[in-house]
């Protein structure tokens, strides 16, 4: 009786470390880092390109219609707001992350999705800043 206790015991003393090393990780990594860095796991990185790839197929269909009075300019607007919401997600409000690809470019891409917006919503709608997004996308994963 006195041996299972004592295995007992240790698992759980173990079990507590291992949770505690693990809080530990994370509060060491949050005073080590600047405040407006984002640290980005990489199940995490790959979950939100894999939606941020996704939302750029529907943006550069939405746009591809040969004809630009085919396209609807609302559905452009909402899939280049996805595209910033997805964005926002990445980078967590700041512009440094652990992912230096994603740190060199984020910055330029926000803009480009803010700028093809402003396009889109002018009189008459202009497409082709978000078309440009899309082609971004290819010229930046190209050689990755």
């Amino acid at each position: 009786m006195n041996v299972i206790f004592k295995s007992t015991l240790t698992n759980l003393l173990l079990a507590v470390l291992l949770v505690s090393g693990i809080v530990g990780c994370s509060q060491i990594r949050q005073l080590t880092y600047p405040e407006d860095f984002t640290y980005l796991e990489n199940k995490q990185v790959k979950g939100l390109m894999r939606e941020m790839g996704d939302s750029v197929a529907r943006l550069s269909q939405l746009v591809s219609k040969s004809s630009e009075t085919e396209i609807d300019s609302k559905q452009v607007i909402a899939s280049l707001s996805e595209l910033e919401s997805i964005t926002s997600r990445i980078i967590g409000g700041h512009t440094e992350t652990n992912q230096l690809f994603i740190s060199e470019h984020i910055e330029q891409f926000v803009s480009d999705v803010g700028i093809a917006k402003m396009f889109v919503k002018s009189s008459p709608p202009n497409y082709s800043k978000a078309r440009d997004i899309s082609n971004s996308c290819y010229e930046c994963h190209r050689s990755r």
